[in-house]
């Protein structure tokens, strides 16, 4: 199978103001794809790419271009805005990368409880509870891959791939951080959930697993500590490298779950890379194995939404 060119695609990418997806979004842009940057603000660095590589206005671009929307992923109304917002400046979208997320602040911490702690943000009291942890790295991301997905049945012609920045953490347990840990392993299993997109309609969906990366994020005074200077830890760019090759490769999409780490030492570090197999923690004996009632039933499903999209009953006539 060939690889998918981005050259010519559009990108939208969630939290490409800074770290891991800025890079991502550089690297798109020097392939020749064109990217909408969503975030809350940008860095000097993203500004500098935003300048670099501006969008002319030209729909579809003469060019691959950027554009800036501002965008709070926990608000549905605004990822609405921002997907519209994307079509209208660059006429289609080809790639959606959830990337944007937070990393357990004081405010949405399960050690900082609603009603108890003085620094909680989340109310106590709100009528439908929530953490703001998971409406940024697991709520927001579900939304926006659903208003991709709809967009990409009914457009057939467009080879949509969605790419998912989780963490190794979403397999990984810390006393510490169980909300992030938590958020990253829901968004592992939707990912996993949907792997049968490449083959029900050619829609790649992925998902990147870092461990420790070098970014803003622990610039941040509660995950000082978190990142010395002399810990080894993989740069933005290591984790974008992988990104692409998610994107890019035809040997990936079908739920892949791709493992970025590193080792060695500081003066030699060794990027590594593996798929981590989230079935093996499948019972021995499963009641979705092959020739099963169960896989029957998925089958059937799969094939109702390859005819049917998001927009009509998924129930068989």
């Amino acid at each position: 199978m060939a690889e998918y060119d981005v050259k010519g695609k559009i990108a939208l990418i969630t939290g490409a103001g800074s770290g891991i997806n800025h890079a991502l979004a550089e690297r798109l842009l020097k392939a020749g794809c064109s990217v909408m940057i969503a975030d809350l603000a940008l860095r000097p660095e993203s500004e500098a790419t935003l300048a670099q590589y501006r969008h002319d206005g030209s729909s579809p671009p003469s060019n691959a271009s950027a554009a800036f929307h501002k965008t709070d992923v926990s608000n549905w109304a605004q990822l609405s805005e921002l997907f519209e917002a994307t079509l209208k400046t660059f006429g289609r979208v080809d790639i959606v990368v959830n990337g944007a997320g937070i990393y357990e602040p004081p405010w949405s911490t399960f050690w900082n409880p609603p009603g108890v702690s003085p620094e909680a943000k989340d109310a106590a009291d709100a009528a439908i509870g929530s953490y703001q942890i998971f409406n940024v790295n697991t709520i927001g991301p579900i939304r926006l891959s659903q208003i991709a997905l709809d967009y990409w049945f009914r457009n057939r012609e467009v080879k949509g791939n969605l790419l998912w920045v989780a963490s190794m953490g979403g397999y990984l347990h810390s006393i510490q951080t169980p909300l992030y840990f938590a958020s990253k392993a829901a968004m592992i299993s939707v990912v996993k959930s949907l792997q049968g997109l490449k083959q029900m309609v050619g829609i790649k969906n992925s998902v990147v697993c870092p461990g420790p990366v070098r970014t803003p994020l622990f610039d941040q005074d509660y995950c000082k500590d978190r990142l010395g200077e002399d810990d080894l830890a993989l740069t933005a760019g290591d984790v974008a490298d992988a990104m692409m090759e998610l994107l890019v490769e035809d040997r990936y999409g079908n739920g892949t779950v791709l493992e970025v780490n590193i080792t060695g030492s500081l003066d030699k570090p060794e990027v590594i890379k593996r798929e981590v197999a989230m079935e093996a923690l499948y019972p021995p004996i499963s009641p979705v194995g092959e020739g099963s009632k169960v896989m029957e039933q998925e089958l059937k499903f799969m094939g109702l939404v390859a005819e049917k999209g998001m927009r009509s009953s998924l129930k068989e006539q």
